[in-house]
């Protein structure tokens, strides 16, 4: 018997910076962790850099006490050719144009400055993410789940 499965609804955000950036930034919504279909707890905004090398989501020790967040276990995380042993903690988290990710396990690590979040390939994987710098401007865009391929090799896109 086939269990007829219910396509996932494209969620897709697009940022645009008037300039040439080398960080991806964006402002992300994290929430306590909480069930499909039951009332959002209270959450906040943070400062997020996406990050295609990092393997999974990470919050500061600010976001964790923020929040509040009960730790679901210990972790090990590679980072700058070594491993850092943290907690982790399950969270929600909302990026731009309400792109959702629920029930994500998170890293508690120290980030840059500025930055509290870091969006990982756990994130970015589930879909599409292309960025561009045409005339000098930096574009960002991701969209879940995937929709095509992109090939800047392909016949259509080279020139004569």
């Amino acid at each position: 018997m086939t269990v007829p499965s219910t396509p996932m609804p494209v969620a897709a955000f697009t940022a645009r910076h008037p300039r040439r950036v080398n960080r991806l930034i964006t402002e992300v919504h994290i929430f306590p962790a909480h069930a499909y279909g039951s009332p959002q707890p209270a959450g906040k905004v943070y400062k997020a850099l996406y990050d295609t090398g990092a393997t999974h989501s990470s919050v500061s020790p600010k976001v964790v006490a923020d929040l509040n967040l009960p730790s679901i276990g210990a972790r090990r995380v590679g980072v700058g050719g070594g491993n850092l042993d943290t907690t982790s903690h399950l969270v929600n988290i909302r990026l731009l144009n309400n792109v959702m990710f629920s029930m994500m396990p998170v890293a508690k690590i120290a980030l840059q400055n500025d930055i509290d979040v870091l969006i990982g390939m756990d994130v970015l994987g589930a879909g599409d993410f292309a960025v561009t710098h045409q005339n000098n401007c930096t574009t960002f865009s991701f969209c879940v789940p995937s929709q095509k391929e992109i090939d800047y090799t392909s016949p259509a896109h080279q020139k004569s």
